[in-house]
């Protein structure tokens, strides 16, 4: 299968030079799916931690038009780029994807495999069910007020939205995925590990559960 995806640079908008010094310990963060609302956090997260912390390699479709790039195709991307990073004198000691359950485009089957897969490559694995936006949702509300199989459902309540955007919308007053506004989360961040922790985080479960290992990955980061 040809990969949809391709890495856009290696680190933000700059590449990298050759002799250029990072730490041992550097988290690379690959986006899967459209990536653009989990790009744009771990982005501002970068800049309140350090950059020197997170390293997100970017990735882009071949095919503007495709709009259904694949968690399998990031894990291949991943295999490419440890070869890369050890050019440059970087040792990554974690890899992470961060995708959504997304069951639209990702078969059940298909995401067993991709855990499977990641464990024995030894790539760590961010995953939402159903999609990045419940993490967000957990930054600023306590989730049991709703009916969590709609949660987990989150049909469309329009063309362009669905249900838990919706939501953010209405908590914030505004919400686009496109662009989102750290400070509407970032005073969040700690309730919203709090939260999920009370949720699913297993990501073997969370193939059918509502819940997020997002968590684990930011825990970590912010210590």
């Amino acid at each position: 299968m040809a990969s949809r995806l391709r890495p856009k640079n290696i680190f933000g908008e700059r590449g990298i030079e050759q002799d250029s010094k990072f730490p041992k310990d550097v988290f690379v963060i690959s986006i899967a799916t459209e990536g653009k609302t989990e790009e744009q956090y771990f982005d501002f997260l970068s800049e309140i931690v350090s950059d020197d912390i997170i390293k997100i390699d970017r990735l882009i479709r071949d095919d503007e038009d495709d709009t259904k790039s694949h968690p399998i195709h990031v894990i291949e991307l991943l295999e490419e780029r440890i070869e890369i990073w050890e050019e440059y004198g970087v040792e990554a000691n974690e890899l992470w994807m961060i995708v959504d359950r997304d069951k639209q485009n990702v078969s059940k089957q298909q995401l067993e495999d991709i855990i499977k897969n990641c464990e024995e490559k030894g790539f760590n694995l961010a995953l939402s069910n159903p999609t990045f936006e419940l993490w967000l949702l957990l930054h600023i509300t306590d989730i049991e007020k709703y009916n969590k199989s709609e949660l987990l459902e989150n049909e469309k309540v329009n063309k362009t939205r669905r249900f838990i955007e919706k939501e953010l919308s209405i908590l914030n007053g505004r919400y686009n995925k496109s662009k989102i506004k750290f400070e509407d989360f970032s005073d969040g961040i700690k309730d919203a590990i709090i939260r999920a922790k009370e949720l699913e985080t297993d990501n073997n479960r969370l193939i059918d559960n509502l819940g997020t290992s997002v968590c684990l990955l930011v825990e970590k980061i912010i210590n």
